[in-house]
C-alpha cells in the first residue's frame, strides 16, 4: 500500500468519526496486513481488510477505545513473506500500532511471527492455516482461524463418511499446501482409501498436465482436492471442468482455498461452479446471534457483497484486540497479551479464547472452536450461506452429496 493510500485511509476514518486533523493524531492505532496485490489472493485480502474496516467504524461510532478514536492502518503483503515482514515492521516500529491482525498465506504468517516476537507486538493471525503459525509457540502470536490439523481432520472425517476411495490432491508447495497432503494422508490411513498427491509452485496457472494425468488414471479419482489459493485456485477449478475431469458423475472436486467463498468465484466459473465443494471456517448466521446478524448486515450495506468467513475473521481480529485493550485499560503489549490469554469473547463465529495448550504444538494460542463446514454449491450464483451443508452432521442441510449429472 502506498504512503498516500495509507494516509488517505487514516483520514477517511478520522472524517467518518467527525475528527479534525489535530484530533486524528490522538488515536489508538491497530495494524492490519493482507494480500492486496498479486501474486497474493487479492480478494481474500480485500475481504479481510473490509471486515477490519467494519470493526473500526463500529468501535469509533460507540466512542472508540480508552477515550480515543481507533485508526486502522493496513499494509499490503502481496502474499510474499519478505513483503509481509517489511509491512509488519513498518506497522510495529514506524507506526507504533497497539497490535496487528489479518494476513492470508501461511508463509507470510509464519515469517512475521519472529518479527512480532522481536518487537513484542501482538499478532492475531487471520486467514493462515498452516500448523507452523502457532506451532512455533511465539507468545505474541494468536490465531482466530483453523490450523491444518484441525480443519483437514474434520474434512477427512467427511471424506470417510462419504465413502471416497481414490483421492487425488493437487496443492501448492507451501506450508499450507504440504499440510493438506499430510493431514489427509494421515487421517485416511487404514481406511482402505488411496491418496495420490501432486505439488506445484503457487504461481502455476496451467494445471493441464496434472489434470490430464488424473483423467487417464485407472482407477480415476472419485475426489480431487484443489489445494491452491488466489486466482490460480479458480483457474484450476475451471480447467478441471473444461477438460471434463471434475466435477463429473464419477469425480467430485473439493476446493480447499477461500476464493470459492467470494462472488468472483462465479465470475470465473459461471455454471461450472455448480457441484464444487468448499470448506469455510465459518458461515454467516452460524451461530445465529445478534452480532453475527448485525455484522453481516453492516458488511453488505457498506460493500454491496455478502460477508463470508474471511471477512468475519477480519472483524473478529480487530475486535479481540479492542476487547483486550479495554480490559487492560492500556495499549501496553504485555498487558494486551495477558488479557488475550484469559479472554472469552463472543465473536461473529462463536466464543473466542486462546488456550495455552502446548501439546500438540499447533494448539498453542489457537482458538480451538472455529466452526468448520463442508459445503456444496448446487445452484449457480449461490453464496456460501445458501449452499448445502454436508458436514458436520449436526449442521447438515442434506445427507446426500450431489455428483454432477451426465
Amino acid at each position: 500500500m502506498t504512503t498516500f493510500t495509507r494516509i488517505a485511509a487514516a483520514a477517511a476514518v478520522a472524517l467518518a468519526a467527525g475528527l479534525g486533523a489535530a484530533q486524528a493524531q490522538e488515536t489508538i492505532k491497530i495494524g492490519g496486513i493482507a494480500p492486496l496485490s498479486p501474486p497474493g489472493g487479492v480478494q481474500t485480502g480485500e475481504s479481510l481488510r473490509d471486515g477490519m474496516i467494519v470493526a473500526v467504524e463500529e468501535l469509533n461510532a460507540s466512542g472508540g477505545l480508552l477515550g480515543k478514536q481507533v485508526e486502522l492502518l493496513v499494509e499490503d503483503t502481496s502474499g510474499v513473506p519478505e513483503k509481509g515482514v517489511a509491512a509488519f515492521e513498518r506497522l510495529a516500529t514506524g507506526d507504533e500500532v497497539a497490535a496487528v491482525t489479518g494476513s492470508a498465506h501461511s508463509a507470510v504468517c509464519s515469517a512475521v511471527g519472529p518479527v512480532a516476537q522481536k518487537t513484542n507486538t501482538v499478532f492475531v493471525a487471520g486467514e493462515c492455516w498452516s500448523d507452523s503459525v502457532t506451532a512455533a509457540q511465539i507468545p505474541q502470536v494468536f490465531r482466530i482461524t483453523v490450523a491444518n490439523s484441525l480443519v483437514y481432520s474434520v474434512a477427512a472425517d467427511w471424506v470417510k463418511e462419504a465413502g471416497f476411495k481414490n483421492i487425488a490432491i493437487i496443492s501448492e508447495n507451501s506450508d499450507w499446501g504440504f499440510g493438506i497432503i499430510d493431514v489427509f494422508t494421515k487421517n485416511l490411513e487404514n481406511t482402505g482409501a488411496k491418496v495420490t498427491s501432486f505439488t506445484a509452485e503457487r504461481t502455476v496457472s496451467d494445471f493441464t498436465p496434472q489434470l490430464l494425468q488424473l483423467k487417464r488414471a485407472d482407477p480415476k479419482p472419485d475426489l480431487i482436492v484443489a489445494g491452491f489459493t488466489g486466482s490460480n485456485l479458480l483457474l484450476m477449478l475451471r480447467q478441471a471442468y473444461d477438460l471434463g475431469v471434475a466435477p463429473t458423475a464419477d469425480t467430485a472436486i473439493f476446493a480447499a482455498g477461500a476464493d470459492v467463498l467470494e462472488p468472483e468465484f462465479w465470475d470465473v466459473m459461471n455454471d461450472a461452479g455448480k457441484y464444487v465443494i468448499g470448506n469455510p471456517a465459518g458461515l454467516p448466521g452460524k451461530p445465529d446471534t445478534p452480532l453475527s446478524r448485525s455484522f453481516s448486515k453492516a458488511y453488505q450495506e457498506k460493500f454491496d457483497r455478502p460477508a463470508n468467513a474471511v471477512a468475519m475473521e477480519g472483524y473478529d481480529g480487530v475486535m479481540v484486540i479492542a476487547e483486550a485493550i479495554k480490559a487492560a485499560g492500556s495499549t501496553d503489549s504485555d498487558a494486551i497479551q495477558a488479557e488475550l490469554r484469559k479472554m472469552k469473547w463472543d465473536g461473529t463465529r462463536g466464543q473466542i479464547h486462546f488456550p495455552q495448550t502446548t501439546e500438540p504444538a499447533w494448539a498453542f494460542q489457537q482458538w480451538p472452536d472455529v466452526p468448520i463446514f463442508v459445503i456444496q454449491y448446487d445452484e449457480t450464483g449461490q453464496t456460501p450461506s445458501q449452499a448445502e451443508i454436508l458436514w458436520p452432521k449436526s449442521s447438515a442441510t442434506t445427507d446426500e452429496l450431489v455428483m454432477k449429472p451426465e
